[in-house]
């Protein structure tokens, strides 16, 4: 079971990382915002992308994490 506490940790852990990042992102963006409108459509564009495509990669993950728990859980 410590297997899956770490899995989940790190999951969770990874999570806000990408959070803070993003949310700095965003606040530079903003700041930018009167230079370049359509290359700033641009990067939120890509930014929405990433957090979709995060988003999907950490329910993936957390689904295996979930099985493998129960895998051990059965052991």
């Amino acid at each position: 079971m410590a297997a899956a506490c770490i899995s989940f940790r790190w999951l969770e852990l990874l999570e806000k990382e990408f959070d803070k990042a993003y949310v700095d992102l965003d606040v530079t963006l903003a700041v930018m915002e009167t230079e370049d409108s359509e290359c700033l459509y641009n990067a939120r564009q890509r930014m929405s992308t990433l957090s979709s495509c995060f988003a999907q990669l950490t329910h993936k993950a957390q689904t295996i994490f979930q099985n493998s728990a129960k895998v051990e859980a059965f052991k």
